[in-house]
């Protein structure tokens, strides 16, 4: 959802004065973004939503709108109008089942021929430039440096074998 910031306060927002990515987790998970894609327009969105079947989703501002609206009003000070959102838009993304990212070799008859990168969880566009590194790293060079990519191996899901 993109929230109109008031009169006023609109350079408090913009990604070149300061105004970060963020995330706030409490009762909800919530997220946002500084003005960009739209102008005097900032992104506070809240990250979560049932499972869904891609082809049978529900189109609409999503879950917990009211309770977002409290967000806003009581973390940005009036400064962003909370009364409605300007812009809301349904995104939907993959998950893994720890929500975290997947950064591997292929592996089996494939080896370390095919790099794997995804389940980005709805995060990853945060990540992009480190992950891309990491990435191109391993595709030309066949390993990250300065990076333990442990956690991140395919095989943490499987339950039959160790990692």
């Amino acid at each position: 959802m993109y929230w109109r910031v008031k009169e006023g306060h609109e350079g408090k927002f913009n990604i070149g004065d300061g105004f970060p990515t963020f995330a706030s987790y409490g009762d909800l998970c919530v997220y946002g973004t500084p003005v960009l894609e739209y102008p005097d327009l900032v992104k506070v969105a809240f990250h979560g939503g049932d499972t869904c079947d891609p082809d049978k989703r529900k189109w609409g501002p999503g879950v917990k709108v009211d309770k977002l609206k409290e967000w806003v009003e009581e973390r940005l000070g009036g400064m962003v109008d909370s009364s409605e959102a300007v812009v809301k838009q349904s995104c939907m993304y993959s998950m893994t089942a720890d929500e975290d990212f997947v950064i591997d070799y292929l592996g089996g008859e494939f080896g370390k021929d095919v790099v794997v990168g995804g389940g980005f969880s709805g995060h990853g566009f945060k990540m992009a430039p480190v992950i891309g590194r990491i990435l191109t790293q391993l595709v030309v060079d066949g390993e990250a440096s300065g990076v333990d990519l442990k956690h991140f191996r395919i095989g943490r899901f499987n339950t039959t074998t160790s990692n």
